[in-house]
């Protein structure tokens, strides 16, 4: 009977397989959260930008036209109405508002108004809220409703703050939309003594 060739079987051992695993978790382990971290980082810079944007927007058409135009945190999911302080993550309405009270403390879009641009509500978990002072005057903070701005390139805010809060990572990791006397927009920047951003007050922005 002729001799039957013999075959070897290459593959892993049951060790090796076992390694090879421990390995793949542990950099498992590691990439996940340094994964996650990015898609917040990537979702609250895409925030910011959107709102800077907006504001830019608002700025340029008040400046060019013929009416005041105002940003306002629209008053529910889908809606093209403004609402009050607390409804920034619902979106957002830049509008030509040619009919407004001075004062007034919600935006009001009526029928002569025209809608420039509406944006959709945020993403995740983060907040926003606005607030300034009509005299520029830190003790005169109070929660604000809308950004209005005149055809000089002011605004009516003076000086004034939206600040995005990274809910899950905290004000360090914060963005800091500032309004000056003159209407222009900062970010909030991180100076020495400070790990988190700076409202236009220079306070270090406070996120829950």
């Amino acid at each position: 009977m002729p001799d039957m060739e013999r075959k070897t079987a290459n593959g892993f051992t049951l060790l090796e397989l076992l390694v090879t695993l421990a390995i793949a978790g542990i950099l498992l382990g590691i990439g996940v959260p340094s994964f996650g971290s990015l898609i917040k980082e990537s979702r609250i810079s895409s925030q910011y930008n959107s709102l800077v944007g907006s504001m830019y927007q608002a700025r340029s058409e008040a400046i060019k036209g013929a009416s005041d135009v105002t940003v306002c945190p629209k008053n529910a999911l889908g809606s093209t109405q403004c609402g009050g302080a607390n409804s920034w993550e619902n979106g957002w309405i830049v509008f030509l508002d040619n009919t407004n009270t001075p004062g007034e403390l919600t935006a009001n879009i009526d029928a002569d108004d025209e809608i420039i641009s509406v944006k959709p509500a945020t993403k995740g978990d983060n907040t926003i809220s606005a607030f300034g002072s009509t005299t520029n005057v830190v003790g005169n903070v109070a929660d604000v409703s809308y950004v209005r701005y005149l055809q000089n390139g002011s605004s009516t805010l003076s000086t004034g703050s939206i600040v995005i809060c990274d809910t899950t990572r905290g004000a360090d990791s914060s963005r800091a939309l500032n309004i000056v006397q003159t209407g222009d927009i900062r970010r909030g920047a991180v100076r020495s003594g400070s790990t988190a951003p700076l409202d236009v007050f220079d306070r270090p922005v406070d996120c829950p």
